[in-house]
């Protein structure tokens, strides 16, 4: 694959968070605060600023005054419900700390785009939607995308593994989507029909996009082998629900798992970027799920036959044009939501 060349940025690979917090890298930011020495060392820096020295001030430094929140349980507009969210957050977990993955990126006249993964850890130690404090200690990824410009987020989407986080909880997540389920949705994200724009278009398969494209095209046309053919031997995915997968059979099973749970299923890649690390190039691809529920996959029981959609990303690290590695972060939990509500 053609990984085209770009400033240097911060990598993250082998790197501790306080090593990745000075930064490295020499890139012109133009609107930003002076001192990020480029985009990845951003929106780190801003990561670990909010969530582990809890300087929930600097949200209003680093994000829109109208910005958009986007997940699979809904969209949330302003920057006092980012505020308000992240307080409610930090009282029902503490103990934050985050292994930051990966930060795939690009530049367009929106601002900067990234695509941030990583591993948090926290205790749940206040209570939340789902009753009281467990106690419980929680490790899980999550994805999130952002446009920046002039030192702000305006656009996020953000995906958690809010399956483990439950499991991890001691809580039961089919129970816990029928009680959220039951709450008000203000804007909730709607399913797509088969027709609409968006599906993936082959380009360049030597480019990041075109290469993501013909990935994601194999998965709707239900060609399973063809897309194992993406993945090396040895190649290693990391999926929701602690699942793990080693080899390109197993891992094309999560996959058939997944889309189980929506049989008429469509995948729409909505963007792609990518970021050279010590170990390779990873790809980093945005996409979304739609069509109708089914009791009968690896997301588990819920309602047949209704509508409902899913943002999901996928960090690809590879070797040559082959997977090595896979991260997939999606909240599968918000899908049960969707088809008891629907």
């Amino acid at each position: 694959m053609n990984i085209p060349e770009r400033a240097p940025v911060t990598r993250l690979r082998g790197r501790t968070t306080a090593e990745v917090r000075v930064g490295e890298g020499a890139q012109d930011l133009p609107g930003f605060e002076p001192k990020w020495r480029d985009i990845v060392h951003y929106i780190v820096g801003i990561t670990e600023e909010i969530w582990t020295d809890a300087a929930v001030d600097r949200i209003r430094a680093t994000y829109a005054e109208d910005c958009v929140i986007h997940t699979s349980m809904g969209t949330t507009r302003g920057v006092d419900g980012v505020v308000a969210g992240t307080v409610q957050s930090l009282w029902a977990f503490t103990d934050f700390s985050t292994e930051h993955l990966n930060v795939a990126w690009s530049e367009d006249e929106r601002g900067f785009y990234t695509s941030h993964l990583g591993f948090a850890r926290s205790v749940n130690t206040g209570a939340t939607l789902y009753g009281p404090a467990t106690n419980a200690k929680l490790a899980r990824h999550f994805v999130a995308d952002c446009i920046s410009r002039d030192n702000k987020i305006h656009t996020e989407w953000l995906a958690r593994d809010n399956r483990t986080g439950l499991m991890q909880m001691g809580l039961d997540p089919q129970a816990v989507a029928r009680l959220l389920a039951e709450l008000p949705a203000p804007e909730p994200l709607l399913s797509l029909p088969p027709d609409a724009p968006g599906l993936p278009e082959p380009g360049d398969p030597a480019m990041p996009a075109g290469w993501a494209a013909r990935l994601f095209a194999h998965w709707n046309a239900r060609a399973f082998a063809a897309g194992a053919g993406f993945y090396a031997a040895d190649a290693v995915a990391h999926w929701p629900g602690l699942q793990e997968a080693t080899g390109p059979r197993a891992i094309v099973q999560l996959v058939i798992g997944l889309l189980a749970s929506v049989p008429d299923g469509l995948f729409r890649v909505e963007h792609v970027c990518w970021t050279q690390e010590d170990d390779g190039p990873v790809v980093a691809v945005r996409w979304r799920l739609d069509g109708t529920s089914s009791p009968y996959g690896a997301v588990g029981d819920m309602p047949a036959g209704r509508p409902v959609a899913m943002i999901g990303m996928s960090h690809f690290r590879l070797n040559g044009d082959l997977i090595v590695e896979e991260w997939s972060v999606f909240d599968d939990v918000a899908l049960i939501v969707q088809a008891y509500r629907a």
